[in-house]
């Protein structure tokens, strides 16, 4: 998944508080400790082995009550990617208006390897080993799949009008390859955490830098 982190995760749990809240904000309270509650379980047992009954006891509440806020595991992941909207494109913005586009995919790729990155950014290997046989689950996740590349695709752009990038470059391609590549990233990170991702970051960018930089003039 492209998920390109901004802020810390949300990670704590809505408490005793929410009983003393009414209305709009009661109703927030309790949706958010349900969010809270999956991606706990999520993180602990995959999204397969995360069923309603575990999220349900992980957020101490009914079966009942969670249903009234989501039908579905499918419908908690579409919540927990859209409630990080707001953070994706304030970095996209950040991405098209920093000085270098690749600096920027590098910090991208640094905040991806962080522990406390975005939730989209820990789960995105198993949200996407599940969707590969889920196509609820597909479907739930790809318009907000589909609204991050075409962000990265406009800050390519505009890289491009800078002579960062080279203007014969499939923009189309290069972020479909850009997000093969950051979703490698972050699964191989977890798998091979000895690997020490972070310190080849330097390496990251020197090849993205050789794949998409103008081409020289020839000389004569």
């Amino acid at each position: 998944m492209t998920s390109f982190p901004l802020a810390s995760a949300r990670t704590s749990k809505s408490g005793p508080a929410d009983a003393s809240r009414t209305g709009p904000d009661r109703r927030a309270g309790q949706r958010q400790r349900i969010l809270d509650a999956a991606m706990a379980c999520f993180a602990r047992d995959g999204f397969h082995g995360a069923s309603m009954q575990k999220i349900c006891a992980e957020a101490g509440m009914s079966p009942g009550a969670l249903y009234r806020y989501f039908p579905s595991k499918e419908s908690i992941i579409a919540a927990i990617v859209e409630s990080e909207r707001a953070e994706r494109l304030a970095f996209f913005d950040a991405v098209a208006k920093a000085p270098s586009i690749l600096a920027a995919l590098t910090d991208c790729m640094r905040q991806m390897l962080a522990e406390e990155s975005l939730p989209t950014a820990q789960l995105g290997p198993e949200i996407m080993a599940e969707a590969i046989r889920n196509a609820d689950l597909r479907a739930a996740v790809e318009p907000h799949e589909e609204e991050g590349r075409a962000q990265l695709k406009a800050a390519l752009a505009e890289a491009v009008t800078r002579g960062e990038i080279d203007p014969g470059l499939d923009l189309e391609s290069v972020v479909m390859l850009l997000q093969i590549i950051g979703d490698g990233v972050v699964l191989h990170h977890q798998l091979h955490p000895n690997w020490g991702l972070e310190g080849r970051l330097p390496a990251f960018e020197a090849l993205v830098r050789r794949m998409l930089a103008p081409r020289r003039a020839p000389e004569v």
